[in-house]
């Protein structure tokens, strides 16, 4: 039985979740075990990884750790960034790490020798303030520049211009919205500034609604099942927006998100994708702990870093060096209906060879199978 179905009901009306509580140490402690002995950290048995440090240094930081201060065999995850910072090459590597050193209480401008804001903005930021080619793209690449105190206006208007007529966002212009990527898009929205009230946010809201599965949890797209991914991203959403995700809109049969989301939490601290499927635990833990936390991102430090902004030339070209994401940065198992079979340049060495070989097939039906290798590589970050 998962540990949370014995403690999660004694904590269902103290959302958001502190430091202290249970469920997060519990997950806290987990996190101690995926640390190598090079600083780095992974899923079980896996090599380090730049993402995987990177998502677990903002995880860390949401909880209140101090991630310097996160040793193995002498060696920090501060250092393991620092000592690996040449495989920052393509857009979501600089996003990922702008995001992470934010947190952490390290300067983005002056890291390893590299100012990975400058280097987003010259290799990545078009005129039109987009991103790289892709919607996913330009979305973490406000959350990055945003926590880096950098103007974004242009590149949320660009944005608020991607919203499709359900209110939702998807993760390539003019694709179809998905659950997933409308959260993270709400996130930076309000992060560029945007009102709570205005109407694209509303839209969007009104679209979320739409993914809430029986269960109580969310969905990626379609009919696919509740998982911890979609469920920590909403939750993020719904908190940054000034939404309690257990309140009666987003409850249904009794049920909401954050209690879906503990559902999956497991003896061991980590969390399951599914509530039958386990893959890429790390991650998903990482994900959980900061929406059970009520943390979105961009994850603010607990020391403010607040380097003078600089600006740099904009230029109107980029060279895609990273595969399409649906959801973004994301690392969660992938249904494909929702996004066509379209993958960019082979990923960088920065990606995370054990995010592949974590995939699972998640649903039974014969066609989406056949499908589901198809994107395998596109949703790596």
């Amino acid at each position: 039985m998962p540990l949370s179905m014995v403690q999660g009901s004694q904590h269902q009306q103290q959302y958001p979740f502190n430091q202290n509580d249970a469920e997060i140490q519990h997950a806290v402690a987990y996190f101690r075990t995926l640390q190598n002995d090079d600083g780095g950290f992974s899923n079980p048995g896996s090599e380090s990884a730049m993402s995987n440090t990177q998502w677990m240094i903002m995880a860390l930081a949401a909880a209140g750790e101090d991630p310097h201060d996160w040793k193995k065999n002498g060696h920090s995850s501060i250092g393991y960034l620092k000592e690996n910072a040449d495989m920052v090459t393509s857009t979501t590597d600089y996003e990922r790490i702008i995001l992470a050193l934010v947190a952490a209480g390290e300067n983005p401008r002056d890291f390893a020798g590299r100012d990975f804001v400058r280097e987003l903005k010259k290799n990545s930021l078009k005129e039109n303030g987009q991103f790289s080619d892709f919607t996913y793209t330009t979305i973490w690449g406000i959350l990055a520049l945003s926590a880096a105190g950098e103007d974004v206006s242009k590149s949320a208007a660009w944005l608020k211009d991607q919203q499709n007529d359900d209110g939702g966002f998807s993760w390539v212009p003019s694709g179809k919205s998905d659950y997933d990527d409308t959260a993270v898009a709400l996130e930076a929205l309000i992060a560029a500034g945007e009102n709570p009230d205005s109407r694209v946010i509303k839209d969007a809201l009104e679209y979320l609604k739409t993914g809430l599965n029986d269960d109580g949890g969310f969905k990626y797209f379609g009919s696919s099942p509740s998982n911890a991914a979609s469920d920590a991203w909403v939750i993020q959403a719904l908190v940054t927006c000034g939404h309690d995700p257990k309140g009666q809109e987003w409850t249904v049969n009794e049920k909401n998100p954050v209690g879906h989301l503990l559902s999956l939490q497991q003896p061991d601290g980590s969390f399951n994708y599914t509530t039958y499927v386990k893959s890429n635990p790390g991650y998903m833990t990482v994900c959980a702990v900061m929406a059970l936390l009520g943390k979105p991102y961009p994850i603010k430090p607990q020391s403010q870093v607040q380097p003078e902004p600089t600006v740099t030339p904009t230029p109107t070209a980029t060279t895609i060096t990273s595969t399409p994401t649906p959801a973004s940065l994301s690392q969660q198992p992938t249904p494909t209906a929702a996004t066509p079979a379209v993958t960019a340049e082979t990923p960088s060495t920065s990606n995370d060879a054990a995010t592949v070989a974590g995939f699972e097939f998640l649903f039974c039906c014969s066609g989406l199978l056949l499908v589901a290798f198809t994107v395998l590589l596109r949703r790596n970050a």
